[in-house]
């Protein structure tokens, strides 16, 4: 295989520019197509925009058990840590992950087996230092992380879900004593 890369190219630029998060469901292998490492097919999903900051990702190549698996691992910030934050739960569930790079290309991580993600609180020591949560994850897949043509098929939620407390998701949002869930 050759590949030509010219070094005039205008789509080197590192970092990415959006991190989407959605709950990670197991689905018949059927409803998920991959081809040429694009993602053709997968069942309609609402994802969420976190707003994240600072957001890595990194990819290696790894022998495990006599074969070969993908190491997908990455990073995000969020700002401000309020007293009413809780992501307990949010770090115990399984994850997928779509990011954009600052090239406008998007990527699904942990498609196969889903992601966990670990995070620090972080208010710093100075009025200049960071204040809010520095979020890891990391998963290991049988293949790279596929590409995605654009968000077709999924469904951008803005706003993290609320619910009363009671497990009970508020549509609305009306209601007193809302927390957020993820």
């Amino acid at each position: 295989m050759v590949i030509k890369r010219d070094s005039e190219c205008t789509n080197n630029v590192g970092g990415n520019s959006e991190l989407y998060i959605f709950e990670y469901r197991k689905y018949a292998r059927s409803s998920i197509k991959v081809t040429n490492n694009i993602l053709i097919n997968f069942p309609a999903s609402v994802i969420f925009n976190l707003n994240s900051l600072n957001i890595g990702y990194n990819e290696s190549i790894d022998e495990e058990d006599g074969g070969v698996v993908y190491s997908q691992s990455g990073n995000f910030d969020l700002i401000r840590v309020l007293p009413t934050d809780s992501y307990r739960d949010f770090a115990a569930k399984d994850w997928r992950i779509i990011l954009r790079d600052n090239n406008g290309n998007y990527r699904l991580v942990g498609l196969e087996t889903g992601i966990k993600l670990k995070f620090t609180k972080d208010i710093g020591s100075n009025l200049s230092d960071f204040n809010g949560f520095k979020f890891s994850f990391e998963t290991k897949e049988e293949n790279t992380a596929p590409f995605l043509t654009d968000l077709t098929g999924f469904y951008i939620n803005d706003y993290p879900l609320l619910s009363d407390g009671n497990d009970n998701t508020i549509q609305d949002g009306q209601t007193n004593d809302i927390e957020i869930i993820l």
